[in-house]
This record gives C-alpha cells, structure tokens and sequence, in this order.
C-alpha cells in the first residue's frame, strides 16, 4: 500500500494541470503582494489632514454658534452645536496624540470617538457615515457602516491595552497577518477550495489510462480512493505554500503583525436591533480567528475532495466531477439573501459555511439575520458530511459494478 500511495503522490506532483494550478496561485499570491496589497486603500483608516479639516470646520461652527443666542437657533441647529462640542475636542485629542506620536493615547481617544460618532450618526437623519460606503455596489450602506464603525470602537479599545508594538499599519491592518485576516473574510477560502477541486478533479478518472500497470498493485479498490484521498489532501494542503511567498513579501513591505492583534466578533443582530456598546458579542485575537479560519477551510478540501472522489466512483466524467464541486461550492447562491436566516434555518445548510471568515467572526450572522450560524456547529456539520461521503463511497466501491479499473 506504500508503495501505491509513493506512485499516486508522483503521480499528483507530475501532473501538468496541478503543476499549472500551483504555478498561477503562486504568481497571483506575488502579484497581490507587490500590486494589490500596497495599495489597500481603507475606508476607516489615520488621515490626520482629514480630522484637522473636519475639526477646523466644526471648530468655525460652534465659535460661530456660541456668540449667538440659541433660542433663536432652529433646533436642528442647536443639536448640531451640541453634538460637534462634545466630539471636537476628541478630533483635538486625536490630532494631539498623532502629532506626540502617541499611538496609545491615540487607540483610546479614537475608540470612544467611534463608538460616541457611530450612535450620533446612526440616529441622526442629517448625518451619515463616510462617503465610500455610499458607493453603487455596496448594499445597505447605513448598515455597513454602523457595523464597521463598531468595528473600529472595539479593535481601538483592544489597542489601547496592547503589549506590542502599535504602528499606522497596525490601525489600519495593513500588516500581513491582517491582509491574511482581510482576505479569509473575503474570496480567497472559495478560490482555494476551487484549487482543491481542480487538482483532485482526475485523480480517480486517470486511471483508465493506465489500467495495466494499476492492474499491478494487489490491492482492494477502497483502499486506493483512501490513498488517493490523502494524496489530494496532501495538494490541497501544498496550496499554502505560493501563498506563503506572497504572504512574506507583504510582512517585508508592512510588517507581519502580532498573532495577539484584535478581530472582532459580530453580534447575530447587530444592526437588526443595534444595541449600542452590545453591537460586538465578542473579541478574539487574530491567531483565534486564523486557527478557526483555517481548520473550516480544511474541512472544506475534506468535503470537496470526497465529492470528487464520490462522483467519479459514480460517473467516471472529469465535466460531472466539475459540475458537482461548483454545485457545492456556489450552492449557497441559490437561497443566501440579506436577513434570510431570520426566516429559514440556514444554519443547517453546510454550503452556508463556504464563506469561513465572515463565519468565524460571525459577520455570517450579521448579514443573513440568524442567530445559530456557529464555527463549531459548522465544523460538527462539515465533519458529518466528510464522513457520511467516505462511507458511502466505500461501501459503493466494493459493488464490483463500480470497479476502478476493469
């Protein structure tokens, strides 16, 4: 048996399209790395000129405002006076603590700044949060913004008590442990677990091309789709390696950041029914969150390489194992909606999972209006499925109907 699992791992690591596939993630990693991640623009990010423009036009406000009599102010007025008093003198405090270069003092100050501007903005009609969240792809602007306002209140107040070194990198997550936090929220999981697809999408149909020398190892059909399993486990695991060369060029360029760092977990209903400091049920470190990250995104090349392994037990089509995964993979697209899980128990889904970063600090729940989409419950879901896969791919390999090579 070790000496098939030596022939399929060669096998796997000589094959031209895995080859290809390692080669493309490589050069995108690299391109993002020199390209795309130095040019993070943030929408919450340390702009001391733009907290002194916005401070010196209030600042002209209230001067103004403070030699008049307020009881001929209309009241919207009066209430603009009273809210621009109480936050002013924080953007003064903040300009104050980046000029000392007081990143500490800075991380405190801002944290109450964002919590005290996020419940101004969110029950005042004439405010609104920063323009960009206004843009034409981005649903529910006001929502967005609410929650990363919170966002940013609960990462600054983790700031404040650090015991590591703090930078405008730091602030504004540009480190490379932060990147990496970015992207698990975003589509790097779906496009490893489509890498994951591809190279495990032939390794039972190749066989038929070589059926005389398979013919030679006198071993039962199932315990080669167990080796051929941990052999597209291996691959799929080996994607991490191109992303590594991209992941030290940015710890290079930004700096690596601290496992110890802040990411914040989302309350279930956060903007459903905002409840103030309540918004943010709680907060892990950054090395939670990436351990949590990475051990649903290995469950999911668990996941998709049995559905390979399965469908081609069953049709033996290189396109029907291609259909199959992206069914998986994008099953989710056919019932996810914004608020869905407050009507449908989509919890019990597992593609509901396939997203691991928003699952893992909840922004799943957030944006879906449930309350039960859990990173454990998941892993218990995912590994369920893992398992009822392989059982039943077994079991139908020792119909000799089925038989690998005839």
């Amino acid at each position: 048996m070790y000496g098939y699992f030596k022939f399929e791992l060669k096998q796997f690591f000589t094959n031209k399209k895995n080859l290809a596939i390692y080669f493309l993630l490589a050069f995108a990693a690299i391109f993002y790395a020199f390209k795309i991640a130095p040019a993070y623009d943030p929408i919450e990010k340390v702009d001391r000129e733009e907290i002194e423009a916005r401070y010196l036009t209030r600042q002209e406000f209230i001067d103004d405002l403070s030699k008049r009599d307020l009881w001929e102010v209309h009241p919207v007025t009066v209430g603009a006076y009273q809210m621009f008093s109480a936050i002013n003198p924080m953007d003064k405090a903040r300009m104050d603590a980046l000029d000392a270069n007081d990143l500490k003092k800075y991380a405190e100050v801002t944290s109450t700044w964002y919590f005290e501007m996020n419940y101004m903005t969110y029950y005042n009609e004439h405010l609104s949060y920063n323009d960009r969240y206004y843009v034409e792809d981005r649903e529910f602007a006001y929502a967005e913004g609410f929650v990363n306002a919170m966002d940013q209140h609960y990462r600054y107040g983790a700031y404040k008590e650090a015991d590591y070194e703090l930078s405008i990198g730091v602030f504004e997550q540009r480190t490379a442990l932060q990147t990496l936090e970015r992207l698990l929220k975003g589509r790097l999981p779906l496009i490893l677990i489509i890498c994951s697809l591809l190279l495990a999408i032939d390794i039972v149909t190749k066989d038929r091309r070589h059926p005389s020398v398979l013919k030679g190892f006198p071993i039962a059909d199932w315990k080669k789709l167990l080796v051929k399993i941990c052999v597209a486990f291996i691959g799929s695991i080996t994607l991490f390696v191109p992303l590594f060369i991209g992941f030290m060029v940015i710890g290079v360029q930004s700096g690596f950041g601290q496992l110890k760092l802040p990411s914040p977990e989302y309350a279930a209903l956060a903007v459903f029914i905002p409840l103030e400091n309540n918004s943010l049920a709680d907060m892990l470190t950054l090395g939670m969150f990436l351990g949590r990250s990475l051990s649903l995104l290995i469950l999911w090349f668990i996941v998709i390489i049995n559905v390979v392994i399965l469908s081609s037990v069953l049709f033996r089509q290189e396109m029907v194992n291609l259909a199959a995964g992206l069914l998986v993979i994008f099953g989710e697209k056919f019932y996810i909606s914004r608020g869905i899980g407050y009507f449908w128990e989509v919890e019990k889904v597992p593609t509901t999972y396939i997203h691991v970063g928003k699952v893992v600090s909840s922004y799943q729940n957030y944006y879906l209006g449930s309350d039960n989409v859990d990173y454990q419950y998941g892993l218990l879901l995912l590994t369920m499925c893992a398992v009822v896969l392989l059982v039943i791919t077994l079991l139908i390999s020792l119909n000799k109907r089925f038989k690998l090579v005839k």
